[in-house]
């Protein structure tokens, strides 16, 4: 799946060369740096990580609105993919507040392929929906027929943690997606590097895996590649693309072959941790448990549970789920509702790093609404100007 161009131009800003398929391609450390450049390295390292240790604040200042009127109102959401835990999850925390607050969810399963994402926008259309939701990671550029018919029937489309933090919507989407809320995974992304920097002392050599037809994941790649050229001059990485549809077959295999052709590899950082179920599955098959770590971005329960029962995974940058969907919502409210979207889809979501410190905060097993506190509930509460119906 093509890339929209202002993730295009993020990425050449940053200096990326692209995977295609299911290839990979190589950057080494510049190598003979003194131990004066790798030290200041790690020491950012570690005051980056620092920022995000403790439970995150409510910073969103916004126009309050009353949610009790979304009351009666349809909300029909089309995922990325169903067979993704992480969209799942999302999805299934934002119904629990819409049909708190009187709305009707409907969502639409579907196993990532753009067509399904049209027929769901067209079965919207033809049931009247009031709002559609996009969530997840939808490239909206691949199904522009399907959202001009929706523009026409008259409903709102939101698409949900897609645009990164900082970037506009690309423009030939502009009048197609009414709203949208950012996603802060080029900085979630960075955090994984820094970690990785950290445990091997700056000079960790990183398999990346990717799904280049998610519409941030190019820039988010470029992030890590450039935090390493900044910070580890010694680290190493190698980036190896599997498409979403293909990460139940395809990843473990992937991360195998990689072990298998460089041993030295000690870090596999997928850049969404859904990822890390069939990585970790790889890394056991090519019998380099307890030689190679695993970092990434969510904070998926699922993989909360291999973090904490099988230590492999070392360190997840969390996105609380609950808050995510809460900041759905808070768009979707508005929408609902005829008034204006939070400006750039700046909903303030935050980010905390999940180690073996702190997981058990999140639950044993790990649970969506545990582990970050609850700021955003009294927060979205005092702009919505009631706590609806229990």
């Amino acid at each position: 799946m093509a890339s929209p161009l202002s993730w295009r131009v993020a990425v050449t800003a940053l200096g990326l060369t692209a995977v295609v398929g299911l290839s990979a391609c190589s950057s080494t450390g510049s190598g003979g740096a003194s131990g004066a450049d790798a030290s200041a390295g790690i020491e950012y390292a570690e005051s980056q990580l620092a920022k995000f240790r403790d439970d995150p604040t409510f910073t969103l200042d916004a126009a309050p609105f009353p949610m009790k009127d979304i009351a009666g109102k349809t909300i029909f959401t089309i995922p990325t993919n169903s067979e993704n835990p992480y969209n799942v999850a999302v999805d299934d925390e934002s119904k629990k507040i819409a049909e708190r607050y009187g709305a009707t969810w409907i969502e639409y399963t579907n196993q990532g392929e753009p067509a399904q994402w049209s027929t769901g926008i067209e079965q919207a259309v033809n049931q009247r929906a009031d709002l559609i939701i996009l969530s997840q990671g939808i490239d909206g550029s691949l199904i522009k027929p399907a959202l001009r018919k929706a523009d026409a029937a008259g409903i709102p489309v939101l698409l949900t943690h897609t645009i990164l933090r900082g970037e506009s919507l690309p423009e030939d989407l502009r009048g197609l997606i009414d709203a949208y809320t950012d996603a802060p995974l080029a900085e979630a992304n960075r955090l994984t590097v820094d970690w990785m920097i950290t445990q091997t002392e700056g000079k960790g050599n990183a398999l990346i895996i990717t799904s280049d037809e998610v519409p941030p994941a190019k820039a988010e790649v470029a992030a890590m590649q450039d935090e390493m050229a900044k910070y580890c001059p010694d680290c190493k990485s190698k980036v190896v693309n599997v498409p979403v549809a293909d990460w139940a077959t395809k990843i473990q295999p992937e991360v195998q072959s990689a072990l298998s052709a460089d041993p030295s590899i000690d870090f596999i950082l997928p850049i969404y941790d859904s990822m890390s179920i069939y990585a970790q599955a790889g890394v056991k098959a090519a019998g380099k448990s307890g030689q190679v770590e695993i970092s990434s971005v969510n904070g998926t329960p699922a993989v909360l549970k291999l973090q904490q029962d099988d230590k492999m995974i070392t360190m997840n940058v969390g996105e609380s789920i609950p808050w995510l969907a809460w900041a759905t919502m808070d768009q979707a409210g508005r929408m609902l509702l005829g008034l204006p979207p939070v400006p750039n889809g700046a909903e303030q979501t935050p980010l905390k790093l999940i180690t073996e410190e702190n997981i058990d905060q999140t639950g044993t097993p790990p649970q969506p609404d545990k582990g970050y506190g609850t700021a955003y509930v009294t927060g979205y509460e005092a702009l919505w100007g009631t706590s609806g119906a229990a």
